[in-house]
């Protein structure tokens, strides 16, 4: 938990430059624990001075206390997955504030605005998420559209232009048929955003901007089973953002 308390008091001391660094730290989670500072750089074309500069802003002495923390906070999470309590979800919820990055919601809620029109792909448990979020922006008179069918999402990526943002929704970030849509969004040159747990993974590797969740599973008779209320936490959090930031109420005050 020490490692996303630093992460968390003192986010607001990142630039541009150290959001990219944490970013990249934090979708290759695992990769980084046995990466030296200059490989770390080369990947980022940065310099090692800018990631020792990264790591002290973080409360960190250095590459090498940034890395040990990563570790030791890796091998708690997987304690945690082996054997699963009903408090970890609350917990799940507290990291997942924790990685909550402004500059990337700045920058979501203003292409939110600017859009055309926001898509939402997501498939399984992740479509609630999708479809609550979608009501909300079409009460303040968004047009937002949400697709959990493989043929829908086709439709749709290929009807996206460069002025329309699609925001994929998917806990593992590997699920095939949200990544075969965001694709071809890509292609015609919209905006992504993706939604996902912590670590590295095929949607967030595409994406153009990440929010991540961080959410525990267990197994119960053979089924895997997490919480989705991360993912409507951080998307109710974006959404009363955007209201700060450009108003919508309905005449009725409802959102």
């Amino acid at each position: 938990m020490e490692f996303y308390n630093r992460i968390a008091e003192n986010t607001h001391l990142l630039n541009k430059s150290d959001n990219e660094i944490l970013s990249y730290c934090i979708r290759n989670n695992k990769k980084i624990s046995e990466m030296k500072v200059q490989q770390v750089a080369d990947e980022l074309y940065t310099s090692p001075a800018s990631v020792i500069r990264f790591c002290k802003k973080l409360g960190f002495s250095g590459f090498s206390e940034f890395k040990a923390a990563l570790k030791v906070e890796l091998f708690q999470r997987q304690e945690e997955t082996e054997e699963y309590h009903s408090t970890d979800f609350l917990k799940d919820v507290h990291k997942t504030i924790q990685l909550i990055q402004e500059e990337t919601i700045d920058w979501l809620i203003e292409r939110i605005h600017s859009s055309r029109r926001v898509e939402f792909y997501a498939a399984g448990s992740s479509r609630v998420v999708a479809a609550e979020f979608v009501k909300r922006l079409q009460i303040i008179g968004k047009p937002a559209f949400w697709y959990d069918d493989s043929s829908m999402m086709n439709i749709s990526a290929k009807q996206i232009a460069k002025e329309d943002l699609v925001i994929v929704i998917s806990v593992s970030g590997e699920t095939s048929l949200v990544i075969a849509a965001a694709n071809m969004a890509k292609s015609r040159g919209a905006a992504i955003v993706s939604v996902t747990d912590l670590g590295s993974n095929t949607l967030c590797d595409m994406a153009d901007e990440n929010i991540y969740v961080n959410s525990t599973f267990f197994v119960k008779s053979g089924i895997e089973i997490r919480s989705r209320l991360q993912m409507h936490l951080i998307c109710e959090y974006i959404f009363f953002r955007y209201l700060e930031c450009y108003g919508g109420y309905s005449s009725d005050g409802s959102a």
